[in-house]
C-alpha cells in the first residue's frame, strides 16, 4: 500500500517527511531554513523560475512533490555532523 503524502509541507513538517522518506538521516526545521536561505538551487521563492510559497495563515508552505524532488536530487549537505566527543 502506498502512503499518501500531504499536498504541502512547511519548514516544520518538511524535516520529518524527509526523514520518513529516507532522504536524510536527520534535519531540523532550522536546518531546512538554512538550506532555503543558502542553496542557490532552492526551488521556492518569489524569484522568476521558482515555485511560489503558498501562505496558510502565517506559515509558508511548499508543494510536497517539488520539495521531495529537490532532496532526491541531493542538495549539498552541511552542518558539523554528529558529536564525536562523548
Amino acid at each position: 500500500m502506498t502512503r499518501k503524502l500531504p499536498p504541502f509541507v512547511t519548514f516544520t513538517t518538511g524535516p520529518q517527511l524527509l526523514i520518513d522518506e529516507g532522504l536524510v538521516e536527520s534535519i531540523t526545521p532550522d536546518g531546512l531554513r538554512y538550506i532555503a536561505r543558502k542553496d542557490k538551487r532552492w526551488p521556492f521563492g518569489d524569484q522568476p523560475g521558482r515555485h511560489p510559497y503558498v501562505m496558510v495563515g502565517n506559515a509558508r508552505t511548499m508543494e510536497t512533490g517539488v520539495f521531495l524532488e529537490f532532496f532526491k536530487a541531493g542538495p549539498p549537505r552541511g552542518g558539523r555532523g554528529p558529536n564525536t566527543k562523548a
